[in-house]
């Protein structure tokens, strides 16, 4: 029974120190992805790494019982101290970099940050190459160590010492919070000094005899993994917070459904491997391999169902009281189609229509500025072209005034209106059927037509809905970065003004990637641009409409360039105008363009990055009296003249 209870123990520590790995492998993986700009979770994902290196280090060694005679014994325990030298130096840096976040710089505590690393390099390099801090391994299976050498206690001062440090500083941070959550986020980073307590080698400190009862060794040790793994999530919840741009609920939720999907699997599909019983292949009949595999495919599937069922009280403790409004955002960006889903709706319903009519070619036409375009066609492209080409300003009058059928050259146009009545949306034309419509098929074909009137309607609400968000996600990433300014003790003044892209060295590339779009794409209509305050201003002229806005600006920066007199495409002083009139107003193709500029290719292109740097120094003069401060390359004038032969 002893040796049963033992055995369980062992399997427990083993799951909770893997768990250890895994949530911290985890945590550092989505901190590097989602959070590395700030300081304090670079440091964080530090400490993290160096906790990482030593709690692999131990389960191996807890898996594979070694014994002190084998070698891998004492290479697993030295590779440890990878981790165990730079933990504290670690902890200290994170605490320095909380501090720093309320406004507390201080020089003399970086420099001590840099010591303790350097210190750490020192303690790495006497432990691997000395025996001046560990000498040889001794112990049981399962309990192996190193002894302590003659600077070991040096050490184990040296590094409480520091830990201690890194706790006052975290306790500094604390007590100089001034809101409660943030007040209440520092308490949890508090509990982040079980990090380098944890990682410390213990049993070298005189907790060897401890091993002797195998029964309370091992309780001890479980409770001790499984209170650091919980220490990691807890710290990690709030350093995620620390210098992102998206509001509370979506850093919750994302952190929660990564740690379901990722460590908490990972844990299961352990949990599973060490709990499967060792005689269970034996009642079976089966080998253990085989068992373990269905287990762990069965055990999936079951958390997979599990985490579904349970996802109303994840959302309730993700979202709390906001769930009602968080749900229903949820819901918007679900139900909300992009263009490419309403193109295909349209031809699903198109190819319906054909279907039923038995006819193999036919289109849906919308109206832009009153001119007629082709949305989605079926068959024959070039008959449904030509089919719009023939129809001119009477003919679009009589079909847009009309409830029912025209036949307009073989075709069947039908005008699609929204359901309360009002200006046409657009046409549905179709090959006129060779025969005519039974009365069920007239009411099937009355159907389909409503559902295309549906579908545009929906589609131009849709539009104007995502035009909104569009023009007010500059607006929202202010708002939160002013609110993380003003939590984590930065000025308001200047989370105001950072968002200013002219301050960016990207600046340049912004201008590239928007005048690539010119007449219309992500580029120009998602650009950085828009948080220029020329840009907003004509915004409010146009509507909120982001492509004519943005064109707009370029437009006015582009007649800055423009120099006075007749235009000449040999002239040197018109060339800048002339590359990115050219090339992205016109949209000639640089063939094109060097030909008629008299140049080479190579030196087009040469030209033209020359050009879009001219464009970007005038947008930045067209921000006014903003006092835009700018790099090197841009505020200052270029030695290579824009200039042929220049």
């Amino acid at each position: 029974m002893q040796e049963a209870v033992l055995e369980g123990l062992r399997r427990l520590d083993i799951i909770f120190a893997s768990a250890t790995v895994l949530i911290a492998f985890s945590l550092l993986a989505y901190l590097s992805v989602h959070n590395f700009r700030s300081p304090v979770a670079r440091a964080f994902v530090a400490l993290l790494a160096f906790v990482t290196l030593v709690y692999v280090g131990d389960v191996f060694l807890s898996t594979a019982r070694l014994d002190a005679s084998h070698p891998a014994a004492g290479f697993w325990l030295r590779f440890q101290w990878l981790g165990i030298a730079f933990v504290a130096p670690a902890y200290l840096h994170f605490s320095h970099t909380l501090l720093e976040t309320t406004g507390d710089a201080s020089r003399r505590r970086a420099w001590a940050v840099i010591g303790a690393y350097v210190a750490g390099l020192g303690v790495l390099t006497a432990a691997l190459a000395t025996p001046s801090i560990v000498e040889g391994v001794t112990g049981d299976v399962g309990s192996v160590r190193l002894t302590p050498g003659r600077w070991y206690g040096a050490f184990m001062v040296a590094y409480l010492a520091v830990v201690a440090a890194g706790t006052r500083n975290i306790w500094r941070a604390r007590a100089r919070t001034l809101t409660r959550r943030s007040h209440r986020r520092m308490t949890y980073l508090l509990v982040s000094a079980i990090a380098p307590l944890s990682a410390y080698p213990w049993l070298i400190a005189g907790m060897g005899p401890l091993a002797g009862h195998p029964t309370v060794f091992r309780t001890i040790s479980a409770l001790g993994n499984f209170a650091i793994a919980t220490m990691l999530v807890f710290v990690a919840y709030s350093v995620a917070y620390h210098g992102v741009l998206t509001p509370e609920r979506a850093v919750k939720r994302e952190l929660v459904k990564y740690l379901i999907q990722a460590p908490t699997l990972g844990m299961f599909v352990i949990a599973m491997t060490l709990l499967v019983p060792v005689r269970l292949n034996d009642s079976l009949g089966l080998p253990r391999d085989v068992v373990l595999i269905l287990a762990m495919v069965f055990g999936i599937v079951v958390f997979q169902i599990g985490v579904r069922l349970s996802k109303p009280m994840i959302d309730a403790l993700v979202y709390g009281h906001e769930g009602r409004d968080a749900n229903w955002l949820r819901r918007l960006d679900e139900r909300l189609l992009t263009s490419a889903d309403m193109a295909q709706l349209l031809e699903n319903i198109l190819a319906a229509m054909c279907d039923r009519l038995r006819v193999t070619t036919g289109c849906v036409v919308a109206l832009r500025d009153g001119q007629p375009q082709v949305d989605v066609y079926a068959g024959d492209r070039a008959a449904s072209l030509a089919l719009i080409a023939s129809m001119d300003a009477a003919t679009l009058g009589s079909l847009t005034h009309d409830a029912t059928f025209v036949t307009v050259g073989g075709w069947w146009v039908h005008p699609l209106r929204p359901a309360a009545g009002g200006s046409v949306l657009g046409l549905v034309a179709l090959e006129a059927p060779p025969r005519p419509l039974t009365d069920d098929e007239t009411a099937v074909f009355a159907s389909l037509i409503a559902s295309a009137e549906q579908a545009l309607e929906d589609r131009v609400v849709q539009q104007r809905v995502i035009g909104a968000l569009r023009d007010l996600e500059p607006e929202l990433a202010d708002i939160q970065r002013l609110r993380g300014s003003l939590e984590f003790g930065g000025g308001a003044q200047a989370a105001i003004e950072a968002p200013n892209p002219a301050r960016s060295p990207d600046f340049a590339h912004w201008v590239r990637d928007a005048l690539a779009h010119y007449w219309g794409g992500p580029k120009l209509t998602d650009s950085p641009l828009l948080g220029l305050n020329v840009v907003r201003e004509a915004l409010a002229r146009h509507d909120y409409n982001t492509a004519k806005a943005m064109r707009d600006v370029l437009d006015q920066a582009l007649d800055r360039l423009k120099p006075d007199g007749e235009r000449s495409l040999s002239a040197s002083q018109w060339m800048v105008y002339n590359i990115l009139e050219l090339k992205f107003v016109r949209g000639l193709k640089v063939r094109d363009i060097a030909q008629r500029m008299a140049m080479s290719e190579s030196d087009l292109y040469r030209k033209q990055r020359v050009a879009i740097e001219a464009l970007a120094r005038q947008l930045v003069a067209m921000e006014g009296g903003h006092a835009v401060d700018r790099p090197d390359e841009l505020s200052a004038p270029r030695s290579e003249s824009p200039m042929p032969g220049g």
